[in-house]
């Protein structure tokens, strides 16, 4: 499943189909539960920052009534670590080099082996590994240096290699053998370096700025001042069409049709827009997850008519179907400093009707995408974007009487397809138009910089066994707050933040538990001009803050 961002701190992400998020940081790599916001695992055996973290399920296709198994991949310089996270044991370690790897992703789409894993080793070798025993099965060298590759959803031989200078597509791609062709390799102009680009924001029309980038796929290599990739930040396939393609810039997304080598889509921020930092294409509608570099998480879908030329215009003579994305729903942008800054976005890979953020202090932010009706008919509908439908159906079951809309199941049962609003035009009384947004529903916080004020809750005794919790107090002494960790032994030796108290408006210094349930928290504040400080001594009950 894809999300994975590289950053300073190494901090990246993946999401299985168990509801689960994995993620690193520095050398650890932390495993949270969507559902309730906690860390259930912490692995820990890498010797550098983790890069890269991949996710998938063993046996949810073939053996749905046994015991799931979540295997989990992690990178850092050039040494690959499979985990079991049930166990959290490394079942097997791989390594090339020690250069640092591009890109990696598991093999979902075959019927062989669930352990196949392929990954970019710089500086332009693609490896397919058996990642149960970490043994090579093949290997592939090419002219130009890889930086990330994407599969086709339709066709799991056809994979595509974004290079520096442009994309190599592999149409012979076998776990059994390596590919034995060079690829067919196009070029693409750069939105930044094109000319085109200067005039985009002067387009009174999305179509007038779509005729300008028409001719960025080319077999032919432009010249060194007008084509880089440099700048593309990701590349990948729509998963919700055939033949489609993106590509990420920070300040564009293009949609690519491979069919007619033209771009027919053009996402573009506007002057004093946020840039894109990564998108996650949707596989249930035609819709984008964008993370903007504020934190902002925005949700664009496919508009479901095109739009026609005006009476002044002159029919195109090639016409050639755009695609435009509107804007539907967005959350709240977080407060970027210098170190805090948003990092990686993952989505429910089952559902698609959520997304966390992983931010640079340790915060995950859990997104759950919600539906309402707008309570007016779809024909009178006064926005400038084509309405969204709810469906009047999910999986055969109609709406029910008593119900106004379906349950916000999925993405698929929150809104209709692209292809129901001009099919079913003639049930358009039936149809409810239906807005997105999105709701704050986990919040997991990570603990600042140190140094920290720690200490654990008296010990277990006879006499305390009945009302005994095992609680750990932790004082920032930056941010002026106490975190009461309570740690609850399970299976994963998992932990749950109790309560943040915010109780001095001064550094803290220490804490001493007085019983089970208060402790006692001293602070002292900065020196002022004449050299006084401010001590405080506060008592502190846990039950009830």
């Amino acid at each position: 499943f894809c999300s994975v961002l590289v950053a300073d701190f190494a901090l990246c992400s993946s999401r299985g189909w168990q509801g689960l998020i994995a993620y690193g940081c520095h050398s650890l790599v932390l495993v949270v539960d969507a559902n309730s916001a906690q860390t259930l695992q912490v692995l820990e055996r890498h010797k550098a920052s983790v890069v890269k973290v991949r996710c998938t399920c063993v046996g949810c296709l073939y053996f749905p009534l046994k015991v799931l198994g979540l295997k989990l991949q992690s990178l850092t310089l050039g040494k690959i670590i499979v985990w079991d996270v049930a166990t959290g044991a490394a079942r097997c370690e791989i390594q090339e080099h020690s250069k640092p790897i591009q890109d990696m992703q598991w093999l979902w789409n075959q019927d062989a082996s669930r352990d196949l894993l392929l990954a970019v080793h710089p500086p332009n070798y693609i490896v397919l590994w058996n990642a149960d025993t970490g043994t090579k099965l093949w290997k592939k060298s090419y002219a130009e240096n890889i930086l990330s590759f994407s599969f086709d959803p339709f066709d799991p031989s056809h994979l595509a290699l974004l290079t520096s200078e442009g994309i190599v597509f592999i149409s012979d791609f076998s776990p059994s053998k390596a590919p034995a062709s060079s690829g067919k390799k196009v070029y693409i102009s750069s939105p930044h370096s094109s000319p085109s680009h200067n005039k985009l924001a002067a387009a009174t029309g999305a179509k007038k700025a779509l005729d300008k980038v028409k001719i960025l796929i080319s077999n032919e290599k432009p010249s060194a001042e007008s084509v880089t990739l440099n700048d593309c930040l990701q590349l990948s396939y729509l998963p919700s069409k055939r033949n489609y393609m993106l590509l990420l810039y920070p300040r564009e997304i293009l949609i690519l049709d491979l069919e007619v080598n033209q771009t027919v889509g053009v996402i573009a921020i506007e002057r004093t827009g946020v840039p894109f930092i990564q998108v996650i294409p949707c596989f249930q509608r035609d819709g984008l997850f964008c993370l903007h570099e504020n934190g902002c998480i925005t949700l664009r879908v496919r508009r479901s008519n095109c739009i026609t030329a005006s009476p002044n215009e002159e029919p195109d003579p090639d016409p050639v179907q755009e695609l435009v994305y509107d804007l539907r729903s967005q959350c709240d942008a977080i407060r970027v400093t210098k170190t805090v800054r948003p990092f990686s976005m993952v989505c429910c890979p089952v559902n698609e009707n959520s997304a966390a953020l992983i931010v640079s202090d340790g915060r995950v932010m859990i997104w759950e995408l919600k539906s309402s009706i707008s309570g007016r008919n779809v024909r009178n509908s006064s926005s400038s974007a084509s309405p969204l439908y709810s469906p009047v159906s999910f999986c055969g079951i109609p709406v029910g009487a008593f119900q106004n809309k379906l349950p916000d199941l999925s993405l698929d049962s929150m809104i209709a397809g692209q292809g129901a609003s001009a099919g079913e035009e003639f049930r358009s009384s039936f149809l409810q138009e239906v807005h997105l947004k999105f709701l704050l529903t986990g919040l997991l916080s990570g603990l600042p910089l140190p140094p920290f004020a720690i200490r654990m809750c008296p010990p277990l005794t006879t006499k305390n066994i009945k009302q005994y919790e095992p609680i750990l107090a932790v004082g920032e002494c930056f941010e002026k707050s106490i975190f009461s960790i309570k740690y609850k032994y399970s299976c994963y030796n998992s932990n749950i933040l109790a309560d943040m108290l915010h109780v001095f408006p001064s550094d803290h210094r220490g804490i001493e538990w007085i019983s089970l349930s208060g402790f006692i928290s001293f602070a002292t504040s900065t020196p002022n001009n004449l050299g006084l400080v401010r001590n405080e001594l506060q008592l502190v009950d846990l039950p009830t803050g």
